[in-house]
């Protein structure tokens, strides 16, 4: 069959949410674009039963991500009304939905896109690189052999795998790293157990506006080595479990089913430590007694149900080829029917654990096409580029300079899921979990991602939106689909201005990019008082000055007056920011140690005649804008905001310095 050439001007591996919605908005700027899915549908693991949207911050943080969630509310609020049970479990903290609900959300703003063009079932098989350039992609129907040629001036991996990104060559890692190497406590081999309550602390308390969550972990177990290995997290089916009788499937058993590899259910701790099973499920005896089947519940008696781990099995599946990949995710599904048949049926477990356990069964409405079980698995981890910054753990704890977690001058996106793996290995320390699980929901703060870290080393215009730059425990804070569907927003935002800029996404300047990121409602700075959404001149700037250093905590207070001691560091901030030398994070620690004279408030004049009078004497043009009026009144926080930010813009656009 002969090749056939498409010219476009993006072209987005990956049928993900985040891959959706870098297509989308790219589309919707007037790009042409190719939007390729491995699988033969598209939506992720949002459409095949995470049941979830996984966030504590319940604000604003980008126009798609809040055009889908805005979406499915409004599906079950035409469908059942406004003050029915099924908008009330929707609506819950971090937002439930039905799979075939998210999908069909997820399908209608691709469809509603007549700038897409969607291949599905196909897989990149060759690039042709030049000078550090994708010149094309040739990609391979799974199904038929078919193969097209893709010519564009842009790629987005946004797969779960990262399977573009590593055909072009660009350095990956796979599995975790020693605990030595960014100096990452929790990383490497790690054995800990959970502490209950409401994190972070701060959070309970009210001084930060996030949801709680409800586990952390706690004490280091001692044989927690640290050592990094090629493992990696374990994966699942979500399965979407119903209890309504009139849409419940009853689990049979399946084929092939041996109740040996679900014994270890049952094992004492003790017990289980001197054996390792094949295929042995994560759960204690402790568990058992009290077992629950259990998920976040979604609307219509349904829940997704997480607990079908299958830790190791997985370790060859990111470098793994189609048909390995496959008989990978056989294994847990057959894990996941056998260990709920097991639960329901098995004589060994306690009978009150087997009815409670039969009252689930799979929903007769989800995956008709699939025997009512998800077409994917939850792929969690997998590949993670080596790009031109990598996220660790610092990234997302708090700096010991200053309040917030450390700050990125090319800020593109914020993150505030806990950093989390789930386990790595079977093996355990008496009173441990498995090796590898980590909640850090107490230690991790809001952060913010850097472009760099979407930007692969050696390759200038590919972006990777979901195996990103980050260690195994950075990753653990920016896996979720919230996040990722912000970065695959970004990297369609990036990919238009590329080709309105006329150069690469990696060579973007990224001032630029995040002046219209902001102005275009996109978070990059977390605030506990200034949300994105408000598309205000004021909360524009404050969002794009977090990301320079000029906060240090998590609050902007836009109403307080500005003291002269940090009106001061401000001007010498936004004087400096345009260098490729300056560092927010020195900038944010003078003015938290500056703030002696915070009682020492100053006028709308004489902060602007601050600017004028450095700008002069660096030689940088000073034009006051428009907007801007002169007066002798105390000056706020959001109106000094207001005036660098638009200075800022001034500049960029008058070509004066740096550009």
């Amino acid at each position: 069959m002969p090749e056939k050439s498409i010219i476009i001007d993006l072209t987005v591996f990956g049928g993900t949410p985040s891959g959706i919605a870098s297509a989308v908005t790219a589309g919707r700027k007037g790009l042409k674009v190719a939007l390729i899915s491995s699988t033969d549908q598209l939506g992720g693991i949002l459409a095949n039963g995470l049941g979830v949207m996984d966030r504590l911050y319940n604000g604003f943080r980008s126009p798609i991500f809040n055009e889908i969630t805005e979406n499915i509310i409004e599906f079950y609020i035409n469908k059942y009304g406004e003050n029915s049970e099924q908008v009330k479990v929707c609506k819950d903290t971090r937002l439930t939905f039905e799979p075939h609900v998210a999908e069909r959300i997820l399908n209608n703003i691709v469809k509603n896109n007549k700038q897409i063009k969607i291949y599905k079932s196909f897989i990149p098989n060759e690039l042709d690189i030049e000078n550090n350039q994708i010149k094309s992609l040739e990609i391979k129907s799974i199904v038929n052999k078919e193969k097209l040629k893709l010519i564009s001036k842009t790629y987005v991996d946004a797969s779960y795998e990262g399977d573009l990104a590593s055909l072009s060559g660009v350095p990956y890692r796979v599995g975790r790293e020693s605990n030595t190497e960014f100096n990452e406590p929790h990383a490497g081999r790690i054995f800990s157990t959970h502490g209950f309550g409401a994190f972070p602390l701060e959070a309970a308390e009210g001084d930060l506006n996030l949801d709680t969550f409800p586990v952390t972990s706690q004490l280091i177990f001692s044989g927690s080595t640290g050592e990094g290995d090629k493992a990696i997290q374990a994966f699942t089916y979500r399965v979407c479990l119903t209890s309504d009788p009139d849409l419940m499937i009853s689990i049979d058993k399946p084929k092939g089913y041996d109740r040996k590899n679900y014994l270890g259910v049952l094992e004492t701790e003790k017990e289980s430590r001197k054996k390792r099973h094949h295929l042995k499920s994560q759960f204690l005896v402790n568990d058992i007694n009290n077992y629950k089947i259990r998920g976040p519940r979604i609307p219509n008696n349904k829940i997704s149900w997480n607990d079908g781990n299958l830790p190791e099995i997985n370790h060859s599946y990111p470098e793994a080829d189609t048909k390995t990949r496959l008989v990978i995710s056989k294994l847990h599904r057959e894990h996941a029917l056998g260990l709920l048949y097991f639960l329901q049926n098995d004589k060994e477990v306690p009978k009150n654990i087997r009815e409670t356990s039969k009252k689930w069964g799979l929903s007769k409405d989800e995956f008709v096409d699939n025997q009512n079980f998800p077409k994917e698995m939850y792929v969690r981890e997998a590949r993670r580029i080596v790009g031109r910054y990598i996220f660790t753990e610092q990234d997302a704890s708090l700096s010991s300079s200053f309040e917030r977690t450390p700050i990125q001058k090319d800020s593109i996106a914020i993150a505030d899921w806990p950093m989390d793996s789930h386990e790595c290995t079977i093996d355990r320390q008496p009173g441990s979990l498995h090796d590898g699980k980590v909640l850090l929901s107490e230690k991790t703060r809001p952060s913010q991602i850097p472009y760099r870290s979407l930007l692969p080393k050696g390759v200038d215009n590919l972006m990777v939106t979901v195996c990103l730059s980050a260690t195994h425990i950075g990753f653990g804070t920016i896996r979720v689909e919230p996040t990722l569907i912000q970065l695959g927003e970004v990297a369609g935002f990036a990919s238009v201005l590329s080709k309105e800029e006329d150069t690469n996404v990696s060579q973007l300047e990224t001032n630029y990019l995040q002046t219209q990121l902001v102005e275009n409602g996109f978070a990059i700075s977390f605030f506990n008082d200034v949300d994105i959404d408000k598309l205000n001149n004021q909360s524009i700037s404050i969002h794009f000055l977090g990301s320079k250093g000029f906060f240090t905590d998590y609050n902007a207070r836009i109403n307080d007056p500005i003291s002269k001691s940090v009106a001061e560091n401000w001007v010498n901030g936004y004087l400096n920011f345009l260098s490729k030398n300056f560092d927010p994070n020195t900038l944010a620690k003078k003015i938290y140690t500056s703030k002696q004279d915070e009682n020492i408030s100053i006028t709308n004049s004489e902060f602007i005649e601050m600017i004028k009078s450095g700008s002069n004497k660096i030689h940088l043009k000073f034009n006051l804008p428009k907007q801007i009026q002169v007066n002798d009144e105390i000056i706020s926080i959001g109106h000094a905001a207001e005036i660098i930010f638009l200075l800022n813009k001034n500049n960029f656009l008058d070509n004066s310095i740096n550009k």
